[in-house]
């Protein structure tokens, strides 16, 4: 599937609004095939996994971290869209969604999809940095200390992209992330069509019992105090 900002006929529900927030994120194109299992298995990437690249502190993909954004069309149609984070290595990483995965790379010339090599965030991390976006059109760095308020928290010192197509279908796109969290806030417009999706929660996953409740850690017992002299009481 290939999302667009052009509607189909008919009332478009909440898949409609994830599929396009999928694309906003940076995973524009066929979903890869279903795979309910990694959708809500224990995490299993590799922990504290890091590539030293400017652009991960924007996009960072902490292994089993989930992310939930709440979408929004000018229509007032709502839906929901919950991602979840697995880390292969320092260098490679994917957004899993129970639709599938998408996989992204990170390398000294920014954040890419691994499937398309197309960027989804360019270095230098600095105004005027420009690419060819996710969507065919031309893609820049608009600021690099955007302030932004969303129902998730109130972010400072964002990295904002806007993403420009023209021709017949002339479309606009704004991404928003936010230092070591990520994508914050996506919105696409197209003539009256306008749709966002906002960061609602993002947190390591809960640990669940097999009867699925969730389980506090075990807090450690009181500390025994240290012997006294030989004698005393």
């Amino acid at each position: 599937m290939s999302p667009e900002i052009d509607r189909p006929s008919g009332r478009p529900g909440p898949r409609r609004l994830a599929a396009l927030a999928l694309a906003l994120i940076g995973c524009g194109g066929a979903a890869g095939p279903a795979r309910p299992a990694a959708w809500n298995a224990a995490p299993d990437g590799q922990k504290g996994a890091t590539s030293g690249t400017p652009a991960e502190r924007y996009f960072p993909l902490v292994d089993g971290h989930i992310y939930h954004y709440a979408t929004l069309s000018e229509r007032g149609e709502q839906g929901l869209l919950v991602a979840r984070v697995h880390r292969a290595d320092g260098r490679r990483g994917e957004l899993r969604f129970p639709s599938g995965a998408k996989r992204f790379e990170f390398t000294p010339e920014g954040v890419i999809r691994s499937d398309t090599g197309v960027f989804v965030l360019k270095e230098p991390i600095a105004p005027g940095t420009t690419w060819t976006g996710e969507h065919g059109g031309r893609a820049r760095i608009a600021a690099v200390d955007a302030a932004i308020e969303v129902p998730a928290g109130r972010f400072t010192g964002c990295v904002q992209t806007v993403e420009e197509r023209l021709g017949d279908r002339p479309a606009r796109f704004v991404s928003t992330y936010c230092p070591d969290v990520g994508v914050v806030a996506i919105e696409a417009a197209s003539g009256a069509s306008y749709e966002r999706a906002e960061l609602t929660s993002y947190a390591p996953p809960f640990d669940m019992g097999p009867d699925g409740l969730r389980r506090a850690p075990a807090e450690p017992p009181p500390a025994e105090p240290p012997p006294g002299p030989a004698g005393a009481p």
